[in-house]
């Protein structure tokens, strides 16, 4: 058989195509390439498109250069698409020099010639041979060939074919094919059943299921032709085996459920050198088949699905309602059995198609052939009792994960019952890993719809309120438990809300909300609080604007720490006015806190100490301790930016003692970090150190990230100030990261300037100057003056280094003015001395 090859590159990387075409023309392969195949005159783009579509294979060398490059796009891309239609290996690719690989191209057979360019062409050739070879056994017959129909309806799966053709042709042996219910394994199975039966004297396809071997025994020894008459289980399964070894066989054992399929499988004491096995089944893993022959089928890729769509409705209609269409493979998480079922119901309904595919209900998926829900309902009939009950339970969790302790909570299993069942559903691909080391387990969401419509839904979510509210009621101590159960809060508040639960709900979601923010989920605690104000919204009355208001202050705290501070200011404000409006002072004074912070971090200094004097007079007014604490803070911070350490030191001693008697540790590592920094002005660092090192125990008890952050980050001050400048850097590193994590761009920018005071320092002013230049990036955004004002004058002094003494005044200059309007003398003596020494060398 000849086989052509379109080689698709750019011209830039023509030398090594040459060298490749040259090496297929020398094993009999016919490469086609326009440097060569298009003659002086021809219609380029005909030429192109004839030579595409002429070739079995096109092989696709990647570079920067074919990257950049249109025409190899519309190349791959046609490939690619008539390689799914077709379900036939159409396209590889050879990755010549470091490129960005499109996601579409990521699951193709590739080459990595990077390294070695010459044993990638040789890597090619046997590549392209193997393909030639499959091609060769397609058109050959086996001379028994006991199989059923060949699937029509098949795109795409080329990889599990292929590997099927690596493992069961070239070499010999067992292997299994597993995935859920739906996934495709016996469609695979019996195409590949077809496609390699030119290989094999005899290619067998026995369905097995939930029957016991003995008629499954009896069943294929009269498929087989054996006449056994009454003969023994057993001495049937022996001329079984005896038939299958005497020929070069491929057996496909389908759907397997019962482990003992094994007495089937001829062993040592048969010959078995010919013989290759192939078994398809929900079960994760058989002890008679080593791990690494084993190959999970996964759903459908998104191009899978859009052409068994077109199959069946068109390229025109897919094209058309390419939205609708991808939306209803998504709601069946492209199931290739719920895709083709819905793509053939869909063939025959005459509404207007976006209608009719929003409105499919995965209930009636079924049609003469495949009935999806009784598939997925024998799956679960097919289980035990506690097995069902798991099943049950989270199925009543969130759709994207839940964690396996609150289930088995739910379905009232002990810890070991929990693992037993557990790993009795994994096995049968009924529950999907989502972290295996955090618990985390999901459902299919056609298996969680399923078990659903069986379900007194009601009772069971009343279970997982009540284990909820118990959890999240001691947040402080369980925030490793909440965490895993973020989740859940929405649907759980959202249950309360129908239930006419308002105390329960309000009290939850707070409780959720300060855990989720303590430990980092900063993004699912905002949702928390936008969720419960849209309900608050909804109730209406008094209770509502109070529970508004301290959503509003909430979701300002978390707006500010992300850089957002008009918005969080503007939350504020509102806030303020609710306040006001049902007179009442404890939660104005926290507004006159939060807005004072803001106020600070925009260069308006006075005006926060304005603020904060007032929540200091109205919390003792009201005897609020705890806010008291927290004005004490902040009123330091102001302080000691204007040099009175002694002052702010003594405001958080009164702090320290407050968060003591109140047993309040979150605020007391606050104030340990805030005191560690006068110390360390002090120079007194061995002391500021213990403290660091008593703030980031704290924060690793409590989970609080955004205060380790910034432990981390005064702790590689003093580090630096030791000389330590690895240990420094090392923990700067630690702090940026928390940093990303949690989008806490204001800690980021300071990170950032860190490090290149430590760059400096080593000398590598470019490294140096880039992240002074992200740190001035992220000043500006966030309106942070006090530190726009640090990064400049580092700037200044870098620039000094550098021998550019003009800009090394003019960020000088921009510091001290800066300085000047914070009002921070030390900073602005500094300055104006580093100013003059600036003055005399230019």
């Amino acid at each position: 058989m000849n086989m052509k090859v379109f080689l698709s590159h750019s011209t830039k990387d023509k030398e090594f195509v040459q060298k490749l075409a040259q090496q297929l023309q020398a094993v009999g392969i016919e490469p086609w390439l326009c440097e060569v195949d298009v003659s002086l005159g021809d219609d380029f783009v005909e030429a192109i498109e004839r030579g595409l579509r002429e070739a079995d294979v096109t092989v696709l060398i990647w570079s920067p250069d074919a990257a950049a490059s249109p025409w190899t796009g519309k190349e791959w891309r046609s490939v690619l698409a008539r390689e799914v239609k077709e379900s036939r290996t159409r396209l590889g690719l050879l990755l010549l020099r470091e490129a960005t690989i499109p996601e579409l191209l990521r699951t193709k057979h590739h080459i990595d010639a990077r390294t070695n360019p010459q044993q990638s062409i040789q890597d090619v050739v046997k590549w392209l041979l193997q393909l030639r070879d499959m091609r060769q056994f397609e058109t050959m017959g086996a001379a028994s060939f006991i199989v059923g129909y060949e699937p029509t309806d098949f795109v795409g799966r080329t990889k599990y074919l292929e590997h099927l053709n690596t493992v069961l042709v070239e070499e010999k042996g067992k292997f299994l094919l597993w995935g859920g219910p739906g996934s495709g394994k016996s469609t695979i199975a019996l195409k590949f059943a077809w496609r390699a039966q030119g290989a094999f004297d005899a290619v067998v396809f026995q369905h097995c299921g939930e029957r016991p071997v003995e008629e499954i025994s009896s069943e294929l020894a009269e498929r087989l032709g054996l006449d056994l008459g009454q003969l023994p289980t057993e001495k049937k399964i022996t001329e079984i085996k005896e038939w299958l070894c005497q020929r070069r066989t491929l057996l496909v054992l389908d759907d397997i459920w019962n482990s003992d399929i094994n007495a089937l499988i001829p062993g040592p004491s048969h010959s078995v050198a010919s013989l290759s096995i192939l078994c398809t089944s929900r079960q994760r893993a058989f002890p008679w088949i080593k791990r690494p022959r084993t190959m999970e089928v996964k759903a459908f890729s998104e191009v899978e699905a859009k052409s068994l769509f077109q199959m069946w409705l068109g390229e025109e209609t897919v094209d058309s309602f390419q939205q609708e269409l991808e939306e209803l493979a998504q709601r069946v998480e492209r199931l290739p059995i719920a895709v083709a079922v819905a793509a053939e119901m869909l063939s025959r309904k005459f509404g207007p198609m976006g209608v009719e595919a929003k409105g499919l209900e995965m209930e009636l998926l079924k049609n003469e052939i495949h009935d999806v829900p009784s598939l997925f309902q024998k799956a679960i009939n097919s289980q035990d009792e506690q097995e069902q009950s798991l099943l049950q339970a989270m199925a009543i969790c969130h759709p994207e994960g839940c964690w396996l302790v609150l289930a088995a909570d739910i379905a009232v299993l002990s810890p070991t019952e929990c693992g037993q069942v557990r790993d009795q559903l994994i096995q049968s691909s009924l529950l999907q890993i989502v972290d295996q080391n955090r618990q985390q387990f999901r459902l299919h969401a056609l298996l969680r719809e399923q078990i659903r419509r069986s379900l007194s839904i009601q009772e069971l979510n009343w279970k997982r309120v009540a284990i909820l509210k118990e959890m999240f009621s001691n947040w402080e101590t369980q925030w490793k438990k909440c965490k895993e159960c973020f989740l859940e809060i929405i649907p759980a508040l959202e249950f309360l809300l129908e239930e006419g639960q308002k105390d329960s709900m309000a009290r939850l979601a707070n409780q959720g909300f300060l855990s989720a923010y303590r430990v980092g989920e900063w993004l699912l605690a905002l949702r928390i609080l936008e969720i419960e104000e849209h309900m608050w919204q909804g109730i209406g009355g008094e209770d509502s604007k109070l529970n508004i208001q301290r959503s509003y202050v909430n979701q300002a705290g978390i707006l500010q720490a992300w850089g957002q501070l008009e918005a969080a200011m503007a939350l504020l404000k509102k806030q303020e006015v609710l306040c006001a409006e049902l007179g009442n002072k404890d939660s104005l004074q926290r507004s006159y806190g939060n807005q004072a912070v803001i106020l600070k971090t925009w260069g308006q200094p006075e005006a926060a100490m304005a603020l904060l004097k007032k929540q200091e007079a109205l919390c003792a007014e009201l005897g609020n301790k705890n806010s008291l604490q927290t004005s004490f803070g902040s009123q330091a911070v102001i302080l000691k930016a204007w040099g009175q350490l002694e002052a702010a030191m003594a405001l958080l001693k009164k702090q320290e003692a407050l968060c003591e008697e109140l047993g309040n540790k979150n605020s007391l590592q606050r104030s340990y970090g805030d005191q560690a920094l006068i110390l360390w002005a002090w120079g007194q660092l061995e002391a500021a150190m213990v403290l660091l090192k008593k703030q980031e125990a704290l924060c690793e008890e409590l989970g609080n990230k955004n205060s380790l952050q910034g432990s981390y980050s005064t702790q590689a001050g003093i580090f630096r100030a030791w000389g330590q400048l690895e240990a420094a850097m090392a923990l700067l590193k630690k702090q940026e990261a928390l940093c990303e994590e949690l989008g806490n761009k204001d800690s980021l920018q300071t990170s950032f300037g860190t490090q290149a005071g430590i760059f400096r320092a080593w000398g590598q002013l470019e490294v140096a100057m880039a992240l002074l230049k992200k740190q001035e990036a992220l000043c500006e955004e966030l309106g942070n003056k006090s530190s726009l004002g640090y990064c400049y004058w580092q700037w200044g002094l870098l620039a000094k280094k550098m021998d550019d003494v003009g800009e090394a005044k003019e960020k000088v200059e921009a510091a001290l003015a800066l300085f000047t309007d914070l009002m921070m003398p030390r900073e602005r003596d500094a300055l104006k001395k580093e100013l003059e020494y600036l003055s005399g060398e230019s």
